[in-house]
């Protein structure tokens, strides 16, 4: 259990989906370029991976929010 919260909570894992999701949007504003709205929505905004990959950022963010206690006072403005 410890190995799955240390990957899922990782900065590599992070800053992995990070990427794939600034990848996916930026495919996904070609395809609207060329193809309109309904074809990004459909290939990307509206498919299960890009819906998984929010899912896994917000784990990711709120696991790292109590791993470095970010939730205290003095780490606000960071």
């Amino acid at each position: 259990m410890k190995k799955i919260t240390d990957f899922l909570f990782s900065t590599r894992l992070m800053s992995i989906a990070i990427v794939l999701f600034a990848v996916a949007m930026a495919v996904a504003t070609f395809v609207e370029n060329d193809y309109g709205t309904q074809s990004a929505k459909a290939l990307v905004y509206n498919a299960w991976w890009f819906e998984v990959l929010m899912y896994l950022l917000t784990i990711n963010f709120i696991g790292n929010i109590f791993k470095y206690r970010l939730y205290r006072k003095e780490k606000w403005p960071v």
